[in-house]
């Protein structure tokens, strides 16, 4: 396996991009199906499409297909800091240390962009997800708390 990493391009929406996209959006959905709405895949491509132009997303590519994607943004409150967004690694890629990849690439990424650090957040529920993160260094930060007050 020869895996390279890049900034996305448009053309990456058909050659892989979406199908990672959608296996983490359908992952969360099943996981808290009343915070994520069960859209077509078609409502969910297009979204991406249109906003494709204002996010910052890097791809992890086997034999120059998608096999998974980073998308972050940089931003600036009380300290400068590169929040990833979504990551995803398409399911028979998962294991093979392509998140490892596309994390040291964020974390170059983060040292260009003079951040003070990286920040993620991970559902309860996504156990896999939960425990790469603290394979790869990160700790927990705090812990958000919900009271839901009608039914979904």
């Amino acid at each position: 396996m020869n895996i390279s990493v890049r900034k996305a391009t448009f053309n990456d929406i058909d050659n892989g991009l979406f199908s990672a996209f959608i296996e983490g959006y359908r992952h969360h959905q099943n996981g808290r199906p009343d915070r994520f709405k069960d859209l077509s895949n078609d409502v969910l491509k297009k979204e991406l499409i249109d906003n494709f132009d204002s996010i910052s997303i890097i791809v992890a590519l086997n034999d120059e297909k998608v096999v998974g994607y980073l998308k972050y943004n940089v931003a600036e409150k009380s300290v400068r800091k590169l929040f990833i967004e979504q990551f995803a690694i398409i399911k028979d890629f998962r294991g093979k240390g392509i998140g490892k990849i596309l994390m040291q690439e964020v974390k170059n990424i983060a040292i260009k962009n003079n951040c003070d650090r990286i920040e993620l957040d991970c559902w309860t529920f996504n156990k896999d997800a939960i425990s790469m993160y603290e394979h790869m260094g990160f700790t927990k930060q705090r812990i958000r708390f919900e009271f839901p007050l009608k039914d979904n």
